[in-house]
C-alpha cells in the first residue's frame, strides 16, 4: 500500500470516476486504475463498484477512505512542519 494509492481513492471517490481522478491528478487512466486493483488485491477487498456510470464505494470501501484521508492529513501536517 502507496500514499500514492491512497491518493487514487481519494480522488476516485471524490469524483465518482476513474477517468475522471486520473485527469485530475495528470495520471493515465490505465495506470490508475492498475494501481487501484493491485491495491484491492493487496487488501483482499473490493474498495467500489464499478458500472457504465462511473464507480461507487463499497461499504468497506466507504471505512477504508476514512482512514486513507487520515493518513493524508498526517502526511501533509508533517510536511507542513518539516518540508516548508
Amino acid at each position: 500500500m502507496t500514499l500514492t494509492q491512497l491518493r487514487y481513492v481519494t480522488a476516485i471517490a471524490k469524483y465518482g470516476s476513474i477517468s475522471l481522478a486520473a485527469r485530475q491528478l495528470f495520471v493515465t487512466q490505465p495506470s490508475m486504475t492498475t494501481a487501484l486493483q493491485d491495491l484491492e488485491k493487496e487488501i483482499g477487498r473490493e474498495l467500489f463498484i464499478r458500472n457504465s456510470r462511473g464507480v461507487q464505494l463499497t461499504e468497506e470501501g466507504l471505512k477504508f477512505l476514512g482512514h486513507a484521508k487520515q493518513i493524508l492529513r498526517q502526511m501533509e501536517m508533517l510536511e507542513d512542519r518539516y518540508l516548508h
